[in-house]
């Protein structure tokens, strides 16, 4: 058996691990740097070179000549003139001609006159209201609204009589004159339009009729008129009027007349307004003595509000109004008043006159004469 020699060292044998750990190491460098090689490579291409757009070749169209097109006309290319054609006409003298008399149906009177003269008796759109007022508007007229205090405003009866037809034109005075006041009460969907406000005396039926509403029966009930007051130059005046029952002027909301009949002027009107003329009462105008209004300046084109009103309780109604201008001298009647000129926004008709001379008293009111309140 071998003996270790003396003085020598005991080693232990060691493990030869170096060169294992470095190749792993240089493995894992070179690998990273073909990871990042391949990146580079992978995203980031090369870009690609743009090629310049080229049109293509621009193509000639031939041009073509045009001919011009050679019409030759002879000289004697006109048409011929036609020869007229006559038709040989019979003269008729209208002495000659004889029109039919229809018995029992009016038109004898009509065309008893002959010629033009029969038509002209005809009532026309402006008359054919009556004296009221027409159901076609002019333009410078009075539109009429009519109201029955014997009717809701659904159109049945009330029963209502003279009590009511009386507070209730002197709620509406009072009220300012608004139609909400009478929104209670029957009132006619048509409209009537006055150049004039002459009713000579009649039958208080007349206003129902007027407006086609015969189941007011002629009693209780009220016009309200509007429109505008114009004269075409400065004017000075003042209304003069009588009514029977109800007749009242408001220019611009301001009360300038209140002719009622002399019962009930307190009892409607109140007071709401009193004449300041001492010759209010004295001259006969229609049935009643008229009332002197407050004086009224226009100036010339333009327009001021106006607004009338009318009503009758039944039996004979009337409404005059008349203007008389500050300064003019007017004709005396046998009463001693003065003839003045009906109030008018027009020239009346011949219609509308004949209807008004009817029953038109003389010498209390003229209708041809006076201002004109219009601006054209």
């Amino acid at each position: 058996m071998a003996t270790k020699e003396k003085g020598a060292k005991c080693t232990r044998p060691t493990a030869r691990v170096g060169l294992p750990g470095a190749v792993a190491f240089s493995l894992l460098i070179h690998a990273g740097l073909f990871l990042l090689a391949g990146a580079l490579v992978v995203f980031n291409p090369t870009p690609k070179k743009e090629v310049p757009f080229k049109p293509p070749p621009s193509i000639r169209c031939p041009k073509m000549p045009l001919r011009k097109l050679k019409v030759t006309l002879k000289k004697n290319s006109r048409p011929r003139s036609s020869a007229p054609i006559v038709a040989p006409v019979t003269r008729i003298n209208l002495s000659d001609i004889q029109l039919p008399i229809l018995a029992g149906s009016g038109l004898e009177n009509r065309f008893a006159d002959g010629g033009v003269g029969g038509f002209e008796n005809m009532p026309g759109l402006d008359d054919a209201g009556g004296v009221l007022g027409s159901g076609q508007t002019i333009g410078n007229d009075l539109e009429g609204t009519f109201y029955d205090f014997k009717r809701n405003r659904r159109g049945g009866y009330t029963g209502a009589g003279n009590r009511t037809y009386k507070e209730k034109i002197r709620y509406f005075m009072h009220c300012d004159w608004k139609p909400s006041a009478l929104s209670s009460f029957y009132r006619s969907p048509r409209k009537i339009y006055a150049t004039m406000i002459v009713v000579p005396p009649c039958s208080s039926a007349v206003a129902p009729a007027a407006f086609g509403e015969d189941g007011a029966m002629g009693r209780y009930w009220m016009i309200h008129y509007k429109g505008a007051l114009v004269h075409g130059e400065d004017i000075v005046f003042r209304f003069w009027g009588s009514g029977d029952e109800v007749l009242s002027v408001r220019v611009d909301g301001e009360v300038v007349l209140a002719a009622c009949w002399d019962t009930v002027q307190m009892e409607m009107v109140g007071d709401l307004w009193q004449t300041h003329s001492t010759r209010s009462r004295r001259y006969y105008m229609g049935n009643n003595r008229a009332v002197v209004g407050d004086w009224i300046t226009l100036e010339a084109g333009v327009p001021r509000e106006m607004e009338v009103l009318l009503g009758d309780n039944g039996g004979e109604a009337c409404a005059m109004l008349a203007v008389e201008v500050k300064g003019v001298e007017y004709e005396r009647n046998r009463q001693g008043g003065p003839i003045l000129p009906a109030f008018r926004t027009s020239v009346p008709s011949r219609g509308l006159l004949d209807a008004i001379y009817k029953d038109l008293p003389v010498g209390e009111i003229c209708l041809t004469n006076g201002p004109v309140f219009s601006d054209y």
